[in-house]
């Protein structure tokens, strides 16, 4: 036996009750995290489900809509009947009433009334006088509650007096509760001249219809309704049962049918990771063997690809040597393992003395010669295990593992003896090119990569100022006593540069090659010296950072740039500085900057901030904190030696960046290389979709800075185009 709707209500709201009770208990469960996954706006959605949810959606708006109208048809019909027993029962009453209303007899009364009860649908009936009003006679079902019906007025008492071809005119009204009143009139007829004697067949006299009374009834047809709807929503379960079956079985048939599109998933997610050791099937069913076969020729192509992009990332393009940002994790990575197990190894940087020479002399194409001859030369040297790399330019560095001071020194004779044994050809003549070693022994994991590459540099330096064609091996404790030019040690020397303000401001002028309004130049730090008059940053700045005197040096040079500024109050002339990786550590850094263009009166955008690879990598956190707060104010910021390793490309999503300084190894070969030619167009190419601008470093000649220009570049900076000077030329 089916249950009865008001059961099924009770149970639903029993269920409803309860629902924020089983809500809490989900929350946190591995169903409730799913399901929140896959309802979220972010949530993937799959083909399969959207078809499905499409036809489900659908089905449920053509079932409303079915049992809607079904609905509606059903209580049309009861109405329709219900209406039509109505009449029958006004026209019963009618032929009951006439007596009632000639004679007032009660047994005329009782017999109507006893009609009327036999229906349980009539819940009362009344006789009304001409007037409709008075109720000459009445009969009321005993405990139903009977909906509230206006009296009958003047305008209905004419419509029901109103004949249409001797037919009598009813009044409809519904009610609340699924009841119905019905109201007709009670005629009589006669004959206007009934005399036996004066009747004519040929005269046209007509009836005489006279409106004596009214009969009005109530009915009820709740039960019928309910009875139709009960089945009706029986009928409905039925339907939705049926439907949710039906859909089912879709869902089932439309994964069985998009299984292969589904099998797809998981290998081009692993491809969209990033990886390409992924095989996608190419069988079954025609269209998706052909998507699997080009995914396949796809990876193929990616694996190539990535393999010759590697290459290029990790590789030097002209000698096939490892380039500077493989060089430097590599070194990064023994210096992880000295400081973990001890031992040491040697780092030596190698500097071709007067390369220049070659170049002016016997141009580009021969100093590409002589470099990819030094290559081989520095690898077939080398112990298998070591690493050589071309550093940029004319400059190569080895990292030589597992050996200490006196070994790295023997290494160093033998490569001094290799150079003495080589001989260069070109143009006919035969050339004897040397070479500048500086060496630092990597025996302190609490220095960086760096730290060790400065050591080096500053050891080549001293080695070409002590005539070149030689090595030198960093000393850091005589560097940190001895000054270059006297007894006083590097910390009193610099304390005394910084005490008395003597930090030079060199300029070297950015040339702009779209006619920019801008006048750009690049600020460089010198400090004075008795001998050589300056010296330049190679020589002191380990020693600077060592005793965490850099961030100092940066705040006089900022003061004296924001000084020169002041006094010019040219509003297209920009000044660009390197920042030091002491002074962006500084908590008060930001608050410092304010303070100089309020009380120099200068504007923020004067100022351009030049910030290496590495800097940023060591300093990520701290710069994604400190660069939005700056740019806010207007300073800009530019990443130098840009396009040395893929990894540049990461820093321009992460900051406001405004200028791209492209690395120098890409601009010295522009002119022969057309690998470096392409890079530095994508460099540009992002740049300007990015709406940066773009720097090129060491623009060599006339036709580089022409390459350049059609490459779309904005500024060349070199000593071809303009040196340093400590004289600044506005």
């Amino acid at each position: 036996m089916l249950p009865k709707p008001t059961d099924l209500l009770a149970k639903i709201t029993l269920i409803l009750r309860k629902l924020p009770v089983l809500a809490a208990r989900l929350k946190g469960s591995a169903f409730y995290n799913r399901a929140e996954i896959y309802f979220s706006k972010n949530a993937p959605k799959s083909i399969a489900n959207r078809i499905l949810a499409l036809q489900f959606a659908w089905s449920i708006i053509i079932y409303l809509l079915f049992i809607g109208a079904l609905w509606f048809t059903i209580n049309l019909v009861i109405v329709n009947s219900v209406r039509q027993q109505g009449e029958g029962w006004i026209s019963k009453l009618d032929e009951l009433g006439i007596p009632v209303y000639a004679t007032n007899d009660p047994t005329q009364l009782n017999d109507a009334i006893s009609y009327v009860r036999n229906f349980p649908e009539v819940l009362r009936a009344q006789f009304l006088d001409v007037s409709g009003k008075k109720i000459t006679a009445e009969y009321t079902r005993k405990n139903v509650h009977i909906s509230k019906f206006k009296p009958l007025d003047a305008k209905a008492i004419g419509q029901l007096k109103q004949t249409e071809l001797g037919s009598k005119q009813l009044l409809f009204e519904k009610g609340s509760n699924s009841q119905m009143r019905i109201s007709a009139p009670i005629w009589i007829k006669s004959i206007s001249n009934d005399g036996m004697i004066a009747f004519s067949l040929k005269k046209n006299d007509g009836e005489k219809i006279e409106t004596i009374g009214f009969i009005d009834i109530v009915l009820d047809y709740s039960h019928i309704s309910a009875a139709l709807n009960r089945n009706l929503m029986y009928a409905s379960l039925i339907i939705a049962l049926m439907m949710f079956v039906a859909a089912y079985a879709g869902r089932v048939t439309v994964r069985w049918a998009l299984s292969p599109l589904s099998e797809l998933e998981e290998p081009l997610t692993r491809l969209a990771n990033g990886e390409t050791d992924v095989t996608v099937n190419s069988t079954g069913d025609k269209e998706i063997a052909r998507i699997g076969i080009a995914l396949n020729t796809t990876i193929s192509a990616l694996k190539e690809r990535d393999e010759t992009l590697r290459r290029m990332a990790n590789h030097d393009s002209l000698t096939g040597l490892v380039n500077r940002k493989f060089f430097v994790e590599q070194l990064e990575r023994e210096i992880g393992r000295i400081a973990q197990s001890g031992g040491s190894s040697a780092l030596f940087f190698f500097d071709l003395d007067r390369f220049k020479h070659i170049n002016d002399t016997y141009g580009h194409a021969a100093g590409d010669r002589l470099l990819i001859q030094i290559s081989n030369q520095l690898s077939q040297r080398k112990r298998v295990i070591d690493l050589v790399s071309r550093f940029g330019g004319d400059e190569f560095t080895l990292l030589v593992y597992n050996v200490d001071r006196s070994s790295a020194l023997e290494v160093a004779e033998s490569f001094m003896q290799l150079m003495r044994e080589f001989m260069f050809y070109e143009a006919g003549d035969m050339l004897k090119i040397h070479f500048s070693i500086g060496i630092t022994i990597i025996d302190d994991g609490t220095l960086s990569s760096h730290d060790y590459l400065k050591e080096a540099d500053t050891a080549v330096h001293e080695a070409k100022t002590q005539g070149r064609n030689d090595f030198r091996i960093f000393q850091r404790r005589a560097l940190l006593h001895n000054a270059p030019e006297s007894g006083v040690g590097w910390h009193e020397r610099l304390q005394e540069v910084l005490l008395n303000n003597e930090a030079i401001p060199y300029y070297q002028p950015l040339i702009g090659l779209k006619n920019q309004s801008e006048h750009i130049r690049e600020v460089l730090l010198r400090i004075p010296d008795m001998e050589h008059g300056v010296l330049r940053p190679g020589a002191f700045m380990p020693a600077a950072e060592r005793f965490g005197l850099m961030a100092e040096f940066d705040r006089q040079m900022i003061k004296k740039v924001a000084g020169v500024l002041a006094v010019q109050k040219n509003p297209n002339l920009v000044f660009s500085m390197n920042l030091s990786e002491q002074f962006i550590e500084e908590d008060n850094m930001v608050e410092f900057m304010k303070g100089v263009i309020t009380d120099y009166h200068v504007s923020p955008k004067h100022f351009i901030f030049e910030l290496p690879e590495q800097l940023i990598i060591r300093n990520i956190n701290r710069l994604k904190l400190i660069i939005p707060e700056l740019s806010d104010l207007d300073f800009r910021f530019a990443i130098d030696d840009f396009g040395s390793g893929f990894g540049s490309f990461n820093y321009i999503k992460k900051f406001p960046v405004h200028f791209l300084k492209i690395n120098s190894s890409l601009i010295e070969r522009i002119n022969n290389d057309s690998i470096d030619r392409i890079s530095v167009r994508s460099i540009v190419d992002i740049a300007v979709d990015l709406n940066m601008q773009t720097i090129a470093k060491y623009a060599g000649d006339d036709e580089s800075i022409r390459f350049l220009q059609q490459l779309g570049v904005d500024f060349v900076q070199g000593n071809f185009t303009g040196k340093p000077t400590s004289e600044f030329n506005a």
